[in-house]
């Protein structure tokens, strides 16, 4: 009987330490995915701020060579003086005249 309470207690010693084992890398994978999560959700914040200073960029390019078309410089000219194609000068020009569709895009903001 003594031997039977012995091997019990050192059995029993023994799932402790193997569940405390176990828990301490779950515990270290949470983290690892905690920690994951946490940059993922800062690097989303950084592209739709990035998102949103590139579509004011956008604009003001678009109203600035706007300007320079109304000054009679031809689309050509004013692509050549900026070092950009032709066609990318009338896509600015175009974006200008609307709304971007990031101004109407909602931020979505993470939730706790």
């Amino acid at each position: 009987m003594v031997r039977t309470v012995s091997r019990q207690a050192a059995a029993l010693t023994k799932a402790r330490e193997r569940r405390r084992a176990l828990d301490a890398a779950r515990d270290e994978h949470d983290r690892r995915i905690e920690q994951a999560t946490a940059e993922a959700l800062v690097a989303l914040e950084a592209r739709s701020e990035a998102e949103q200073a590139l579509a004011s960029a956008t604009a003001a390019l678009g109203e600035t060579l706007r300007t320079l078309l109304a000054e009679d410089v031809p689309a050509e000219r004013a692509a050549a003086l900026l070092e950009l194609d032709t066609a990318e000068v009338r896509r600015l020009t175009k974006a200008a005249d609307r709304p971007s569709p990031a101004a109407a895009k909602p931020v979505a903001t993470p939730t706790s």
